[in-house]
Order: C-alpha cells, then sequence, then structure tokens
C-alpha cells in the first residue's frame, strides 16, 4: 500500500498490510535524502549492537530534538547524517540507559 500525490508524484509507503503510513509524504529528493540518512543510521542498529530503538534516543539526544527519518524534511535528513557522522564512535560505545 502506498500513498501517492499524482499531482507532484509523491509518495509515502504503508506499514505491511496497513494503510498506516511510515512518514509523511516525499518527493524524489526528499526521498534520496531520506535513503541517505538511513544509510548511515541503520548500521547503528543493524549491527545488533543497539535496539533501533536505542540508536533512535541516542540520536535524539544529540540533534536536540525528536528525530524520525520517515518524518524529516531535506534539512533534518541533512542534520542526521552530520550527527551521526560526527559521534558514530559514541553510538557504537555509549552506555545503555
Amino acid at each position: 500500500m502506498t500513498w501517492l500525490c499524482k499531482d507532484c508524484s509523491a509518495y509515502v509507503g504503508c506499514h505491511n498490510n496497513t494503510k498506516k503510513p511510515l512518514g509523511s509524504m516525499a518527493n524524489k529528493e526528499l526521498r534520496q535524502w531520506r535513503m541517505a540518512a538511513h544509510e548511515v543510521f541503520d548500521p547503528l542498529w543493524k549491527s545488533k549492537k543497539r535496539t533501533r530503538k536505542q540508536a533512535y534516543k541516542i540520536l535524539n539526544r544529540f540533534m536536540g530534538k525528536i528525530a524520525h527519518i520517515g518524518e524529516s524534511d531535506v534539512n533534518q535528513c541533512k542534520k542526521i547524517i552530520e550527527t551521526v557522522n560526527k559521534f558514530n564512535q559514541v553510538f557504537v560505545h555509549e552506555p545503555l540507559k
């Protein structure tokens, strides 16, 4: 299932077997930035050293606000990439709380 805007070609996918969107609608440029943000962020939790929830909690602490890639705009995606790259070692070695 996908939500699609026929006028601007923005779309967002849905959670499996639901109509609930995975994030907000995104045009081609925004989808590319979100994929780039996931490319640097996802290894932090896919490595099994952190859960996805724990990795997002650390990211939120460093960004000073709640961040979710699927809800982020282009500038927020750039900030997520910058933050993860800057604090990558902290993400890996940060004690769990």
